[in-house]
C-alpha cells in the first residue's frame, strides 16, 4: 500500500495555536504562584523583625499584578517568537515536492521516478493522458512493472463483489482482448516493415484503450471502496500504453520505436496481471 499523505496545514496551525494558549495559561499561573510566595515571605520577615530599626516595605496589590505580568510576559514572549517562527518558516523537509494531485511528499517527484522506462512524453501536470487520476497523479511517481501471473505487487487487491466483476468482464472483456491484440500485432508489424510512423493515433478506437479503463473501474472499485490505489495503479499502466503508442508513431529512429514498443508490452502485461488476479472461476476466464 502507498503511504498516506501528510497532515494538512490547517491541522498544524490549530495544534500550534492550542499549544500557545496552553503556554500562556501555564506561565501565568506559574508567575502568580511565584508572586504569592514572595508576598508571603515578605510578610513573614516583617513579623519576625518588628522590633528592628529596618523598614520593611511590603509590595501592594498593584505591585503584585505588575510582577505577575512581568514574569508571565518574560516567558511568553520567547515562546510566541519560537512558535511563530516554526509556524511560518519553510518546512524542514529537504526534498519536499508537490504531486499533480496536490499532496506534499518528502521525495522527488517526476514522470520517470520509480521506473526509468516510463514514457518521457507524459506531461508533468498529467494533462496528456486518458485517465488523469492515476498513480502519478496521486503519488507523483511511476510504478514498477508487474511480471505475468505475479502476485507480489501490489500486495493486496480491493474486495469487489464477484457479480460486479462478472458483469464487467462480460461487457468489456472481448473488447479489451481485441484492443490488446491489435496493439501488439499492428505495432510489431509496423516496426518490422519500418512503417511505424503511419500507425493510427493512440486515441483511435481500434486500440480499445477506454474499455481497458472501464474494466479496471469494475474490477478495482465499488460504491463501498470508492477509487482505490489499485485502480490508480491500473490507470497508470493504461496511460503508459496510450503514451507509448504515440511514442512509437513519433519515433525518430527504429531503435526508439522498438524501445517504446517494449515498454508498451510491459505495461500491457502489468495491466493484465492485475485484471487476472480479480478473475476467479466464478467470474470467467483469465486473459492470455
Amino acid at each position: 500500500q502507498q503511504p498516506l499523505p501528510p497532515i494538512t496545514m490547517s491541522l498544524k496551525h490549530t495544534a500550534v495555536l492550542l499549544f500557545f494558549v496552553v503556554c500562556i495559561h501555564v506561565n501565568t499561573c506559574h508567575a502568580y504562584s511565584l508572586a504569592s510566595k514572595a508576598r508571603y515571605s515578605t510578610e513573614l520577615s516583617k513579623s519576625r523583625n518588628q522590633n528592628d530599626d529596618d523598614v520593611v516595605v511590603l509590595v501592594g496589590p498593584s505591585n503584585s499584578r505588575r510582577e505577575i505580568l512581568l514574569s508571565a510576559f518574560t516567558t511568553i514572549i520567547p515562546t510566541l517568537s519560537t512558535t511563530t517562527t516554526a509556524l511560518f518558516s519553510k518546512p524542514s523537509i529537504s526534498n519536499a515536492a508537490l504531486t499533480p494531485g496536490g499532496s506534499i511528499v518528502d521525495r522527488d517527484v517526476g514522470v520517470s521516478v520509480g521506473n526509468s522506462e516510463a514514457s518521457p512524453s507524459r506531461k508533468t501536470d498529467n494533462s496528456n493522458v486518458l485517465f488523469s487520476q492515476d498513480n502519478y497523479f496521486k503519488f507523483g511517481s511511476a510504478a514498477q512493472w508487474i511480471e505475468p501471473d505475479s502476485t507480489e505487487y501490489p500486495k493486496t487487491m480491493p474486495f469487489v463483489l464477484s457479480q460486479q466483476r462478472y458483469d464487467n468482464l462480460k461487457k468489456y472483456g472481448s473488447r479489451v482482448q481485441s484492443g490488446i491484440d491489435t496493439i501488439i500485432d499492428t505495432i510489431n508489424s509496423a516496426i518490422k516493415s519500418n512503417t511505424y510512423a503511419t500507425i493510427a493515433d493512440a486515441s483511435d478506437p481500434i486500440y480499445q484503450i477506454r474499455p481497458l479503463g472501464l474494466l479496471a473501474n469494475g474490477f478495482l472499485a465499488s460504491e463501498n471502496t470508492g477509487a482505490t490505489n489499485e485502480l490508480f495503479l491500473a490507470r497508470w499502466y493504461i496511460n503508459e500504453i496510450y503514451l507509448r503508442i504515440g511514442d512509437v508513431k513519433g519515433a525518430a529512429i527504429e531503435g526508439d520505436a522498438s524501445e517504446a514498443y517494449g515498454a508498451a508490452k510491459k505495461a500491457i502485461n502489468s495491466y493484465l496481471s492485475m485484471m487476472n488476479r480479480q478473475i476467479s472461476s466464478k467470474v470467467g476466464e483469465k486473459f492470455e
